[in-house]
């Protein structure tokens, strides 16, 4: 399985937008207007001169928002790809960073290096997940922040693709509507490995390993067959069936 994830994330860096040729400026305006929750949310300013290590940190757009603010950031990732991306990125802003290849089940960092983890869209990519997590606590100096998004089960985006795997159910004999389903999170189809989590299986499984644990929902879109993440309004502004859960946390 390991393989087969470095070989999908190789050819499909996020937000790597390699065959649109797209600048930082519009790969910026393209992350923080389509998630326009972000910047509201993780407050980047707030790590200003704060050690950052953000873990899988695709093609760096995020990295290097943290790093705009003034925060001394650390990117990671498994591909080599990405970690190419990410040198790009930082250049072309004109903006210093640490890019470095490595696993996020085994961290070459010293206990208690950093004042923040990040992690947004990555830890429900991981089978052993609390392997990770583990690693997460060790690197973080005491009370630091862990914060990251999690794909969420109980959301509308999640009703629809599993609509959309019915209708190809043919074409994939043996596979399940929910396998099917995962497959279909990211851009490109057949991601080898998805978890959608609940909110509780959240809360649950992210206070084993700190404290003031939070997590709320945001990003109300849906995927339909002419278009990704379309977004959707309720009468209430009610963001429960959001696609995106959001957990902060803190060392112990």
């Amino acid at each position: 399985m390991s393989e087969q994830l470095n070989e999908f994330w190789e050819r499909n860096v996020p937000m790597g937008f390699t065959d649109d040729k797209l600048s930082y400026t519009q790969k910026r305006d393209f992350r923080y207007k389509l998630q326009d929750y972000m910047q509201e949310v993780f407050r980047f300013a707030d790590f200003r001169g704060k050690k950052v290590l953000d873990l899988g940190c695709g093609a760096g757009i995020d990295s290097v928002e943290f790093a705009r603010h003034g925060a001394i950031v650390t990117s990671l990732d498994f591909s080599k790809a990405a970690v190419k991306c990410t040198k790009a990125l930082f250049k072309e802003a004109g903006l210093r960073g640490t890019v470095v290849l490595g696993n996020a089940k085994n961290l070459q960092f010293p206990d208690e290096s950093f004042d923040c983890v990040y992690s947004f869209g990555v830890l429900h990519h991981i089978q052993n997940v609390r392997q990770v997590l583990v690693e997460i606590v060790r690197v973080l100096k005491k009370h630091g922040i862990f914060m990251g998004m999690l794909y969420n089960s109980d959301s509308l985006m999640h009703a629809m693709l599993l609509l959309r795997a019915c209708h190809i159910r043919e074409k994939y004999l043996g596979v399940s509507i929910e396998d099917l389903a995962t497959r279909m999170t990211e851009r490109v189809f057949g991601v080898p490995y998805s978890k959608l989590y609940t909110k509780g299986e959240v809360v649950e499984l992210f206070s084993r390993y700190f404290v003031n644990v939070t997590v709320e929902t945001r990003y109300n879109v849906i995927d339909t067959d002419c278009q990704r993440k379309l977004k959707f309004y309720l009468e209430d502004k009610n963001d429960d069936f959001g696609w995106h859960l959001i957990i902060k946390g803190e060392k112990r």
